[in-house]
């Protein structure tokens, strides 16, 4: 972190663990609340919250049920309306709306909230569609064994080297083990509802500014999903060439970071 920024802080909101970054003079800008994706919490956007903090926003990350510290054990059960409801509990602590800054599943619940009437603006990273979120061929292997526990809406897991194959292969190898301590068990439920593309987003109903960005080496999210995302909301994606799913955290987040700051200001 860099000095100047404002200190990162451990805090519960709605009895979620959070992080937290507070401007150092009263805030003028909007709250900024970010959404992890699955099988990950709320570590994955520690690294977000001091810069936008010292761009005058109020940054908050959130974990959701299923994760370490808050039931039920290995997200057992879940459905995406429960993530809704976990991010919206968030969101009724705060004094105004909030502009939701979403990374996977994440950026989905995020778009189900805008769709409500529950953010100021929306940031898609990397973004599952409200569509059906097909497989590329890359990730068969590692998700074929898991489809029996998908299928019937149980619990799972992905291990390090499905991990570091699909959502770290462009993140350094000697930093892919911070993020795999983070690994946590995910809702069959929920995936399956993605895979069959049941999560639907009238975007109609989304009258707030939307920004979506994809890397052309994403290996969950395919940029032609990207694209399709940005489109359901009539606006361009910004599509990076180089990056991986773990967009915000591999080699050139901090870019990708200036440009979220600079566009939510």
């Amino acid at each position: 972190m860099n000095s100047t920024e404002p200190q990162v802080t451990s805090s519960t909101r709605a009895g979620f663990p959070t992080y937290e970054a507070a401007p150092a003079s009263a805030p003028g800008k909007a709250p900024v609340v970010l959404l992890h994706g699955a099988f990950a919490d709320h570590e994955s956007f520690r690294g977000w919250l001091g810069p936008l903090a010292a761009g005058g926003h109020h940054a908050i990350a959130p974990a959701r049920r299923g994760r370490v510290g808050v039931g039920p054990e290995r997200a057992e059960g879940l459905a995406f309306d429960d993530y809704v409801a976990d991010t919206i509990a968030v969101l009724d602590t705060l004094d105004e709306p909030a502009i939701l800054v979403g990374h996977s599943l994440g950026a989905l619940v995020a778009q189900r909230l805008a769709e409500q009437g529950r953010a100021r603006a929306i940031v898609l990273l990397a973004p599952a569609p409200p569509a059906m979120l097909t497989a590329q061929a890359v990730a068969l292997p590692h998700f074929l064994p898991q489809m029996p526990r998908i299928m019937t809406g149980r619990p799972f897991v992905v291990g390090p080297a499905a991990c570091s194959a699909l959502a770290l292969n462009r993140l350094p190898e000697a930093d892919r083990p911070a993020v795999h301590q983070h690994l946590t068990h995910e809702s069959g439920k929920v995936y399956r509802a993605a895979m069959f593309g049941t999560i639907k987003v009238d975007a109609r109903k989304v009258t707030v500014p939307v920004f979506v960005a994809g890397g052309t080496d994403d290996r969950i999210i395919a940029t032609s999903l990207t694209r399709k995302t940005a489109k359901h909301y009539g606006v361009e994606p910004r599509i990076i060439e180089g990056r991986g799913h773990w967009i915000i955290g591999e080699p050139g987040w901090e870019d990708l970071l200036a440009e979220v700051v600079a566009w939510v200001s």
